[in-house]
């Protein structure tokens, strides 16, 4: 780590602090348009306080409980219920820490939770207040890190809808300002001055008026028209090919009904589909096809019944033991379609239009509008009503193969059917991921797992067709590996039939891009052609269909949870607040929970069979979390020496009087001195340098300190007495290094 000078606690270093604040707010404020992240007040407090812990310059072990303290405090808030600090409290916090350990240690990084992503976001804080400190008062060099700010901003301005026009306004007078008064402190270290009041309203009062009329002048003087154009549409002519004669015969994305030959690349379409007003972000299902031919989908012939007034009481999706939450939407459609967009546990559909009917297949579970006349209609707007499910994993654990719907023989024929020309290899793969585990849930999750943890790559351009006698699955699985959401849908459901577990293919639409916030305090979503997607439902006895996310890139929407952590912290559902979700590429909310234990079932039985000890005896993974904490620990204690070295000198040498003492303790006072950026210049004398410390501290204890070490040194006297008469002076010094 760089030397570093402590700073006086004055108004220079206050303003340094306010602007520092200022400088990361920009940092944090664009996370509530172009991420999931909500609640953005507990951050930018939590920020607050950090910068004003660092200008009170609190003790370090204080500042780090109270850090810690607030955070969890703001967790305990945005995620659970009951008291804080309490016994249920602590087992949910080290549940999750737990879990997301295990997550960690197989690199399943979107599988984390929101409260250990928002754990790491408020360290992240912390940390990063401090360098910014760092680098302007000790440092004194802080116009790189502006330049990264404005050029964040710039970006998500230019390629999200965050609206930055202000906030670059922002960092332009705080960030000129920073580095104008970063570079008068250079230069007053560099003349030797010190005590400079006047020089700093002489300079920082002209500075900041200069800096204010610019920016005013440049905000509102008349501005030319661009002179490039906009790079988002550039870049995406590129991506489609345009005008390169690549893209002949290219699909664009969105919504079909013919599926029996999937592949081949498409480009993508920002055609607005329809747009949501809802409380909870969910998949818009569309249907499901149950028939894998080898070279795409088809579905099963099945029978048409009718929804009375809209109301589902033809197809459910869970069963009655399954906890769920009441929620609605309201779909404004801009393409419209004889079919209804809905999630899944649809309980009816409200409209304003009389005469209008609704059927479902019992199939393919579409749900068409109809008028009275039985003749198609499309609807522009609609409202529908749904139970929002929350799957509980001892449930999921303990569902048992034959029961429920898979009583019925007719019903496992249907959704285990597999080609007869699927090739073995495909059926060798499934049995090896799932030869290490008991459970349904566990198989599950790792196929799901098995796409995350390999080298496949989400891609929408080069994306091979199968020909002649080549399996869909087959030439993504062990050839290509590289695809889009059909790809890998299609992948998992034959993976999981393949070893005799019931799944479907589900096509529809994701959650779509957040627009706005309502007047009544929804949230408006638009979806369009981009967010066509297909995932992949799995049946469980006694619960239900569960939707499973195997797309790199792509999150689930539906949540898995323990019910005794659940009951244990008086928890009854996720955060409400709405998740906004990215482009499909990069598509990221919470994702389901993984069985913490499950890494320990694929290791299987430790030891070898004839009792003698070798190393595969060993688990790694506490060997390897232990040199790791050795390794965090180690760097704490040495990138934080300056802080604890000078109470190490005091415990060693205070209680001390023999002849050497001071012979010992007043280098390592110089050394201290050193290491904190107060260096000793060549040619300069004890007494000079000691003139410069006093200088720097407003005391004269260095020069008193080191007359007497001078005493000892050329004139003989005492070290034991002459170290006795200045130990507190010593103490004194050395302690100010720490501060």
């Amino acid at each position: 780590m760089a030397k570093s000078n402590p700073y006086q606690r004055n108004g220079y270093a206050l303003l340094m602090h306010v602007f520092g604040f200022v400088l990361l707010l920009e940092w944090i404020l664009p996370l509530r348009d172009v991420t999931d992240t909500a609640n953005l007040y507990v951050f930018v407090v939590f920020l607050l306080i950090s910068f004003s812990l660092s200008f009170l310059q609190i003790l370090p072990l204080l500042s780090f409980f109270v850090h810690v303290g607030f955070m969890f405090y703001f967790i305990h808030i945005l995620y659970m219920d009951g008291r804080f600090l309490s016994k249920d409290w602590f087992a949910y916090i080290v549940n999750d820490l737990k879990y997301n350990v295990n997550i960690i240690w197989a690199q399943d990084w979107v599988a984390m939770t929101g409260m250990f992503r928002s754990i790491l976001l408020f360290i992240l804080l912390w940390l990063v207040s401090y360098l910014v400190i760092y680098w302007i008062l000790y440092r004194k060099q802080m116009l790189l890190f502006v330049i990264f700010t404005i050029a964040y901003v710039a970006i998500l301005d230019t390629f999200t809808p965050y609206q930055g026009n202000e906030a670059i306004m922002r960092l332009i007078v705080v960030g000129l300002s920073i580095v104008g008064f970063v570079h008068l402190e250079r230069l007053k270290e560099r003349e030797g001055v010190y005590r400079s009041g006047k020089l700093l309203i002489g300079w920082g009062v002209p500075l900041i008026i200069f800096i204010l009329l610019s920016a005013t002048a440049g905000y509102f003087s008349p501005k030319a028209a661009p002179i490039w154009p906009d790079p988002v549409p550039f870049l995406k002519a590129i991506g489609n090919g345009d005008g390169s004669g690549t893209g002949g015969g290219v699909r664009k994305i969105g919504y079909g009904e013919n599926d029996s030959r999937l592949g081949g690349p498409f480009v993508p379409d920002d055609s607005v589909v329809f747009q949501a007003e809802l409380t909870r972000t969910h998949y818009w299902r569309v249907e499901t096809k149950d028939i894998y031919t080898g070279k795409g989908w088809d579905s099963t012939d099945g029978e048409r019944a009718e929804l009375y007034r809209g109301r589902n009481d033809q197809v459910s999706w869970m069963s009655n033991e399954v906890p769920t939450d009441a929620y609605s939407a309201t779909l404004t459609m801009e393409k419209t379609y004889p079919h209804i967009n809905y999630p899944l546990g649809l309980t009816d559909i409200q409209v304003e239009e009389e005469g209008i009917n609704f059927s479902i297949n019992d199939s393919t579970e579409k749900i068409r509008t109809m008028d009275e006349d039985g003749d198609p209609i499309q609807l522009e707007e609609y409202r529908v009503n749904y139970h929002f499910p929350r799957y509980y994993i001892e449930a999921l654990k303990g569902a048992q193969p034959g029961t429920g719907e898979e009583s019925n023989e007719e019903f496992v024929e249907r959704y285990t059917q597999l080609p007869d020309s699927l090739p073995d290899r495909v059926v060798g793969l499934a049995e090896e991921i799932t030869g290490s585990f008991s459970s349904r849930f566990d198989k599950v999750n790792a196929v799901e797992r098995y796409f995350r943890n390999n080298d496949f790559v989400y891609e929408t351009t080069e994306v091979a067709v199968p020909t002649g006698d080549e399996d869909y699955v087959d030439q993504f699985l062990f050839e290509t590996m590289q695809g889009y959401c059909d790809n890998f849908s299609t992948s998992m459901v034959a993976l999981l039939r393949a070893v005799d577990i019931p799944a479907r293919w589900v096509k529809g639409y994701t959650q779509g891009e957040f627009v706005d916030v309502t007047d009544t305090n929804t949230r408006l979503f638009e979806v369009t052609n981009n967010n066509a997607h297909s995932w992949v439902e799995v049946y469980y006895p006694e619960v239900g269909w569960v939707t499973y996310e195997p797309t790199s890139g792509f999150s689930n929407p539906y949540s898995f949870v323990y019910q005794s952590v659940e009951e244990n912290t008086g928890e009854t559902t996720e955060e409400d607040t709405i998740e906004q979700p990215e482009q499909p590429e990069t598509d990221r909310n919470n994702i389901p929970e993984l069985d913490p234990g499950e890494d320990e079932e694929a290791a299987g039985a430790s030891g070898s069979k004839d009792g003698t000890w070798n190393l595969t005896d060993i688990s790694w993974k506490p060997v390897a979390l232990f040199v790791a904490s050795l390794v965090a620990a180690g760097a704490v204690l040495f990138f934080g020496r300056n802080k604890w070295m000078p109470y190490y000198y005091i415990l060693r040498y205070k209680g001390k009087k023999d002849e050497g003492t001071f012979n010992k303790a007043y280098p390592a006072l110089l050394r201290q001195l050193h290491s904190i950026g107060l260096t000793r210049k060549e040619g300069q004398t004890l007494r000079e340098y000691a003139k410069y410390i006093d200088d720097y501290y407003s005391t004269g204890d260095m020069q008193s300190l080191t007359a007497r070490y001078e005493r000892v040194l050329y004139r003989g006297d005492s070290s034991e007495q002459e170290w006795e008469k200045s130990v507190e002076l010593w103490e004194n010094l050395i302690k100010k290094t720490s501060s």
